[in-house]
């Protein structure tokens, strides 16, 4: 553990004992600790308030001696005392909810459970940096709310969606790393309006980035092998896709203006917008472009694109 450092406390030799407890008491100090020590031992999450301990019931025999008539009266009383269990048996809330309240789960000796509010302290002052600070989160959290807090960072770590690319970031780092590594292009969009795109065969990807909040979204069409069609796909670049706003798309396939009336081949295609989830993996099915909706010498998937948020 590491020592508190010597406080130099001002203002008068009278005052200096108190400045320098107040100081000391108000200071944080790092410590190593077994996290064993801070889960549950029934279940193995992580404690948090209430924590509940097992007291052991016995009986126990007092004798009294009371002088009546010069003659010894001894009294028995009987006394039913609770102590610690020798096992230092613990529950935490979701277990105590499920165990017998009056005999150990160990073993099956008698007693009863109380709130153990000195561990209670402790585990809440336990704090610990989230894991994803080397991605930008600098967020502390204490120690039984780590596995909550990183299913909801906005930091959680993505990997590259090119093939073979290893790279891994925040949502943020991958935008920069596709933008600058890979050369993709970065449009923007806002919620409930449609986007013109046109995707020329040179370039089949594109990031979409929401002016409302920052959020990016992949786009990427992927041609078949027989050439025939083309499948285009929208994520959300997030690592994870059940927590925070949800979405939908439409997406509309333009072909060429044909005929005297100017009439257009059009695929349409509305779905929930999925998190990006591994290189080249979508969870939707895609909208499939046909190849005569391609258009010019290019062949360039004309894309109108509309992403909307999910009220809850």
């Amino acid at each position: 553990m590491q020592s508190v450092p010597e406080v130099e406390a001002t203002g008068g030799a009278s005052n200096e004992p108190v400045a320098a407890a107040a100081a000391a008491a108000s200071m944080e100090v790092t410590a190593k600790i077994d996290m064993a020590k801070l889960q549950c031992p029934r279940c193995d999450h992580p404690f948090k308030p209430p924590i509940f301990e097992f007291l052991v019931c016995f009986s126990v025999v007092c004798t009294t001696a009371t002088p009546e008539s010069s003659l010894l009266v001894l009294a028995f009383l009987w006394r039913i005392e609770f102590v610690q269990c020798d096992g230092g048996h613990l529950a935490c809330s979701d277990c105590h909810g499920e165990l017998p309240k009056d005999k150990r789960y160990a073993c099956g000796q008698e007693g009863a459970y109380r709130r153990n509010t000195t561990l209670e302290d402790a585990v809440g002052s336990h704090k610990t940096l989230c894991p994803y600070s080397i991605y930008g989160c600098q967020i502390v959290v204490p120690y039984h709310e780590s596995s909550s807090h990183r299913l909801e960072c906005p930091y959680a770590p993505c990997g590259c969606p090119e093939q073979g690319c290893t790279f891994a970031g925040s949502p943020s780092m991958v935008h920069d790393h596709l933008r600058d590594a890979h050369g993709w292009p970065v449009d923007k969009i806002r919620y409930g309006e449609p986007l013109d795109l046109r995707l020329p065969e040179s370039q089949r990807r594109r990031l979409l980035v929401a002016e409302e909040d920052g959020r990016v979204f992949l786009v990427v069409a992927v041609g078949a092998a027989a050439g025939e069609f083309h499948e285009v796909s929208l994520a959300c670049l997030r690592a994870n896709a059940t927590v925070g706003p949800q979405y939908s798309c439409r997406m509309w396939a333009m072909g060429n203006a044909v005929g005297p009336a100017g009439a257009q081949s059009v695929m349409m295609k509305m779905m929930e917008v999925p998190s990006f989830v591994a290189s080249g993996e979508y969870a939707a099915a895609p909208l499939v472009v046909h190849r005569k909706l391609l258009n010019g010498a290019s062949a360039e998937i004309h894309l109108i694109v509309r992403v909307d948020e999910v009220l809850p």
